[in-house]
């Protein structure tokens, strides 16, 4: 069943009631846990402090000053948020707004693989309860909830796109994407795996009209991002696409010591495993293209000197990114991390039950299925080639969940039949 534009406006009711959950249970848990007043901090923060202290943006890494440690939208988003109030509290309501969004943005892909209202409430009302989202936005002044949402919107984006393809659309494409990518570089993966997925679903005369949506698309994605990246080639007297740290974050995943996470055991990072020796010269590097440089050699010596090792650890990730590795849940409370996975392994098979509900319906809804299953992939085996930790997932988990709506109005209605009553699908 198409899910038409006349049926989304008749149900705007359902998103606003499921961002409204989203946000009031974000702003609950911000007040209860004091996120809106002192919320966890980390190197967004100090970023933002040095820009606003007129030192740029510069963070002390590794013995030396990076200027080009990490995407720049969160920092940007907290010096906003410091000249606006002086604190962080605007920052850390926003990051609830964006919860709330990513709750409605899961909602209408839901809505539109399913075919009924009650998906699209299913969908949104457990990315509203998603324990990780949920401490994320609340808790920490972190960039997670806003990957969570642009992942979310860019996937919805390509399915009004097969929908209506045209200029608007690809336009629109392109700017969730060339914004997404200034919070997490892996946005760009949304592009090619849309563009290869579109051409198949949308076979027949409108596929001219598809490409030139993809290439709207991509031209605006890179319009937004150039800035950024003219600003890092000029500091740095050579091209620098997004950030600095890509050779570390590769050589974290693949490494003689690595665990395909950021720690061996709780309190113990893989970096922190280098002999004195080997950090000293890490540290002993001019700047950080030649520490970025280091890492990134010695990642490929040790790929190519154990790449059966290599391929096994490149799996071990990608199965702990869908599971959870020994080091998961080390930064919390002990009774979190098996209430979480109660919550997880339900959406999951909810999740499984609602793919195969989609394939079998064929049509529009199993070829939304697929694309929600593409991006998951992508997604999940590029995060897999670095390091992986149980954040990662979660900023997926929105897209999955509108995989795990078809599974829980599946339940739903097999629940109505049994106790007798009517219940059909409403669109």
């Amino acid at each position: 069943m198409t899910w038409s534009a006349t049926a989304t406006a008749r149900n705007r009711p359902t998103l606003a009631a499921v961002g409204a959950v989203a946000f009031l249970i974000r702003l609950f848990v911000a007040l209860a846990m004091g996120g809106l007043s002192r919320p966890e901090v980390n190197e967004y923060n100090s970023m933002a402090r040095a820009m606003l202290d007129g030192r740029g943006y510069i963070f002390g890494h590794l013995g030396i000053i990076y200027h080009s440690y990490a995407p720049p939208l969160h920092t940007w988003l907290t010096v906003a948020s410091y000249w606006v109030a002086h604190s962080l509290m605007p920052l850390m309501l926003l990051q609830c707004v964006a919860g709330a969004m990513t709750a409605i943005a899961s909602a209408a892909i839901a809505m539109r693989l399913f075919g009924e209202a009650r998906a699209g409430l299913a969908a949104g009302l457990l990315v509203a309860i998603d324990p990780g989202l949920v401490v994320y936005a609340s808790t920490k002044a972190h960039p997670l909830t806003f990957d969570a949402l642009f992942f979310t919107l860019a996937l919805l984006q390509t399915l009004r796109v097969a929908d209506a393809p045209g200029i608007k659309r690809g336009v629109q494409f392109g700017a969730i994407v060339g914004i997404g990518a200034l919070s997490r570089g892996t946005m760009v993966i949304f592009l090619p795996v849309a563009a290869v997925w579109l051409v198949f679903a949308g076979r027949g005369t409108r596929q001219r009209t598809l490409w030139r949506s993809v290439a709207v698309a991509c031209v605006v994605a890179v319009l937004l991002i150039a800035p950024w990246s003219i600003r890092n080639t000029l500091v740095h007297h050579r091209f620098v696409w997004l950030l600095t740290t890509d050779g570390e974050d590769f050589w974290r995943g693949n490494n003689p010591y690595a665990t395909g996470h950021s720690y061996i055991t709780p309190g113990h990072t893989v970096l922190n495993a280098l002999p004195v020796e080997e950090r000293a010269d890490l540290e002993r590097q001019p700047d950080e293209l030649a520490q970025s440089q280091w890492f990134m050699d010695r990642a490929m010596t040790y790929v190519k000197a154990h790449p059966a090792a290599f391929v096994r650890l490149t799996l071990t990730k990608l199965g702990q990114f869908w599971s959870y590795a020994p080091q998961t849940g080390v930064h919390y409370p002990a009774g979190w991390l098996p209430t979480y996975l109660v919550y997880y392994v339900a959406a999951l098979v909810l999740a499984v039950a609602g793919a195969r509900r989609a394939w079998a319906s064929g049509g529009t809804a199993a070829a939304g299925a697929v694309l929600v299953l593409l991006f998951l992939l992508g997604l999940s085996s590029l995060q897999s080639l670095y390091y992986v930790e149980g954040r990662h997932r979660w900023a997926v988990e929105p897209m999955l969940l509108a995989l795990s709506a078809g599974g829980a109005t599946r339940l739903w209605e097999r629940a109505a039949r049994r106790s007798g009553g009517v219940d059909e699908p409403r669109a």
